[in-house]
């Protein structure tokens, strides 16, 4: 596509995306200048519905970045633009919250729910908003916290009872990929030793095969946050390459190099090993962070805290 066009497209979707979020109609809450936190948080409660970004551009970035860091149930909602504000919302509305002093521009209120991801997972969600001197707030972010201090994701139920839900969330291709992903990786935090039956395992390996598309690009996300993994990524980062690590190893086996090529994996892990430990360094990435039952293999874990 020549590059006139590929600029024209670029700014359609752009254009779109924009609508879509003036569409949501969050003209901001005034939370009133002076307020206390303890007065601005209930009044943000109390509209959270009308919270958005400082601007169109900034709104429609982070969907893009961080929708899919929303349970699976939370995203479906509407539009992915609608799917996202909501689900800060919701946030906003039942989170816990505190004052976090090293915001972009002074301190931000910082609201955080752990959200079901129904029916054996959970993932923690931060919104962040800031308030101007003249009481006018607006949403920083939401997502996955930059710098957790427990791990981002909790699972509940035996291994086998996780083992049946992966089994079902990658047999049903409504339900995301990345889901299926994550509650496999549940599966190996409550046991070193293989789960299930050889014919729903082998049943795992064929639909991820099947669903090849969206395996290669769960192993492309996972080069790109490996490129972030210095920073704030670097949970994600460790996240994704131990679900790949998981499924490459419990279900496909040899069939993995049908899919990817030693040499991509090996320069994924390349560059972990070089950006990991700067988030150690630079405050990032902190041990309590890091989830129990790891496997002893899965070295990108220990990668930000060697050597601290």
């Amino acid at each position: 596509m020549p590059s006139d066009s590929i600029h024209s497209e670029i700014e359609r979707r752009l254009q779109e995306d924009v609508a879509r979020i003036d569409a949501l109609g969050r003209d901001g809450v005034d939370v009133g200048p002076g307020s206390t936190p303890q007065d601005a948080v209930a009044t943000l409660r109390g509209s959270a519905d009308h919270l958005g970004f400082a601007s169109p551009i900034d709104a429609a970035t982070h969907v893009k970045r961080h929708l899919d860091e929303l349970p699976a149930a939370e995203r479906t909602e509407g539009t992915p633009e609608h799917a996202y504000h909501a689900s800060a919302s919701r946030t906003v509305r039942e989170g816990s919250w505190h004052i976090d002093g090293a915001g972009t521009d002074g301190p931000e209120l910082v609201f955080d729910r752990v959200a079901a991801d129904p029916p054996l997972a959970g993932v923690t969600l931060r919104t962040r908003v800031a308030v101007d001197s003249e009481g006018q707030s607006h949403l920083t972010g939401h997502g996955w916290p930059a710098v957790p201090s427990v791990p981002v994701h909790s699972f509940t139920g035996t291994a086998e009872e996780r083992f049946r839900q992966a089994h079902a969330d990658l047999t049903d291709r409504a339900v995301p990929f990345d889901r299926g992903m994550l509650m496999l990786w549940g599966v190996r935090l409550a046991s070193d030793e293989p789960v299930g039956e050889k014919e729903p395992r082998v049943q795992i390996a064929e639909n991820a095969v099947y669903r090849r598309e969206e395996l290669l690009a769960h192993f492309s996300r996972a080069g790109l946050l490996a490129e972030q993994a210095g920073g704030a990524s670097w949970y994600a980062a460790c996240l994704y390459r131990s679900e790949l690590e998981n499924l490459f190893e419990r279900f496909l086996g040899a069939v993995t190099f049908s899919l990817v090529t030693p040499e991509s994996i090996g320069e994924l892990d390349d560059e972990l090993a070089e950006q990991l430990p700067h988030a150690g360094s630079n405050g990032f990435a902190l041990p309590g962070a890091v989830p129990p039952g790891v496997p002893d293999g899965h070295w990108w874990w220990r990668a930000p805290f060697e050597g601290a």
